[in-house]
C-alpha cells in the first residue's frame, strides 16, 4: 500500500475519487467518470439525493445500530451492492476479482457486468461472496440463454437486466470518439461476433423469464407505469436506474424517480436504487424512499484504483461507517425499518454541495 494511500486513511470519496484521477490513464478516468452529452443526469443524480431532508425522531434506544437486511433472500451486512461496471481491469490489474472479494469481506453483494474483464469462474470462486449478473441480451438468443447459464453455474444468485440501452450510439461525452480499449483488456463473457440486443420489448422479457430459473431483475426502470409491467410480467425486483447519467441526458434524476416507482410497486417486490449515492445519509434517504438497498459504482472504481482490493474496502468501511452514525443520529437503529416521515423534499431549492 502506498504513502499516498496511507495520506488517505481519513479521507472522503471525493477525495479518493480526486486522487484516482490523478493514477488513473486518461483513457480509463474519462470512461468511468463521464456521464452522456451535457451531463444534466450525472449532476442531477449528484444533487437529488440532497433535496431531501431528514427529520430525526429522539429518544429512541440507538446504542446499536443494524445495519443488516437481505436482497432476493439473500443475507447481507449492509444495504449496499456493487453496481456493474465494466473493464475494472483498466483501474487495477486485478480488476472484477479484487472487488469482489472486498465485496465478500464486507459481508454485501456485488453484480458482476457483462463486459466483466475477469472471468466469471474466478470471481465466483472467491470464498463467501454473493453475486448477481448483468444482462445485455446478445442479438444471438442462444449465445444470451448460454451465458445466462455459465453465470449460473459460477453462482449467480440473480440476473440484472439493463433495458435502458436501446440504441447502438455512445452519447458519454468523454472520451471523444469512443473507449480506445488496450489490447490487453478483454471480455471472456463476450460472444465472438455477437451485437447487444437493442430491440428488448416486454415480450423478449416474457421468453427470458420463461427460460432463467432464478430470480431477475429488471435494472433501468424510472416510471411507474413500466414498474408494474415488469412486476406483471415476472420481475422479482426492480433497480431505479438511469444508468448512471450515461444514456439520455435529461432522464429524471433517481432520487426523484424512487418514490413514485415504490408506490407503485407497493411492496409485491424490492426495490433497488442507484445512482449519485456518495455518502451514507444518501443511503438512509434512499431506505426511507422505500429502497431495499442501494447499488453504487463509480466510488468502486476510484477505491480500485487508488489501493486494489484495500481501496475498494475502505469505500465499503467508509459507506457503512456513515451510515451507522447519520442512522443513530436519526433515531434509527434498524435500516429494515426506517420510516418513510424521515425525509421531507426541500422547500428551499438544492442545497450548495460542499465536500
Amino acid at each position: 500500500m502506498t504513502a499516498e494511500w496511507d495520506l488517505l486513511a481519513n479521507a472522503t470519496l471525493h477525495e479518493i475519487e480526486e486522487f484516482a484521477a490523478n493514477l488513473l490513464p486518461s483513457y480509463a478516468h474519462d470512461y468511468y467518470a463521464s456521464g452522456a452529452r451535457d451531463e444534466q443526469t450525472f449532476r442531477g443524480n449528484l444533487a437529488g439525493w440532497g433535496r431531501w431532508w431528514l427529520v430525526p425522531r429522539m429518544l429512541n434506544d440507538v446504542s446499536k445500530v443494524s445495519l443488516n437486511t437481505s436482497v432476493l433472500g439473500n443475507a447481507i451486512s449492509v444495504p449496499l451492492i456493487v453496481a456493474p461496471m465494466a473493464a475494472q481491469r483498466m483501474a487495477h490489474p486485478l480488476g472484477e476479482l479484487a472487488t469482489a472479494r472486498a465485496a465478500a469481506a464486507a459481508g454485501t453483494a456485488m453484480i458482476v457486468s457483462t463486459s466483466t474483464t475477469t472471468p466469471i469462474e474466478e470471481i465466483g470462486a472467491v470464498p463467501g461472496l454473493t453475486f448477481f449478473y448483468q444482462l445485455y441480451p446478445w442479438s444471438d438468443h442462444d449465445a444470451t440463454i448460454a451465458m445466462v447459464e455459465r453465470a449460473i453455474a459460477a453462482g449467480a444468485k440473480a440476473i440484472v437486466l439493463t433495458v435502458d440501452v436501446t440504441i447502438d450510439i455512445d452519447p458519454k461525452r468523454r472520451p471523444r470518439g469512443g473507449l480506445v480499449t488496450p489490447d490487453w483488456v478483454t471480455y471472456p463473457m463476450h460472444h465472438e461476433g455477437a451485437r447487444v440486443l437493442l430491440t428488448l420489448d416486454w415480450a423478449y422479457f416474457k421468453r427470458l423469464r420463461d427460460q432463467v430459473k432464478v430470480p431477475i431483475v429488471v435494472k433501468g426502470i424510472l416510471h411507474p407505469d413500466d414498474a408494474r409491467r415488469a412486476i406483471d410480467a415476472g420481475a422479482d425486483a426492480i433497480d431505479v436506474s438511469n444508468h448512471g447519467g450515461r444514456t439520455l441526458d435529461g432522464a429524471i434524476p433517481t432520487a426523484e424517480a424512487l418514490p413514485e416507482v415504490v408506490e407503485a410497486v407497493d411492496g409485491r417486490v424490492e426495490v433497488l436504487v442507484d445512482g449519485g449515492i456518495r455518502r451514507g445519509v444518501d443511503i438512509l434517504r434512499a431506505l426511507a424512499l422505500g429502497a431495499r438497498a442501494v447499488v453504487v459504482g463509480r466510488p468502486f472504481l476510484w477505491g480500485l484504483a487508488v489501493g486494489g482490493e484495500a481501496g475498494s474496502r475502505r469505500i465499503f468501511s467508509i459507506l457503512s461507517s456513515e451510515l451507522e452514525q447519520d442512522a443513530a443520529m436519526a433515531g434509527v437503529s434498524d435500516i429494515r425499518a426506517v420510516p418513510r416521515d424521515l425525509v421531507r423534499m426541500s422547500r428551499l431549492g438544492l442545497v450548495p454541495e460542499l465536500r
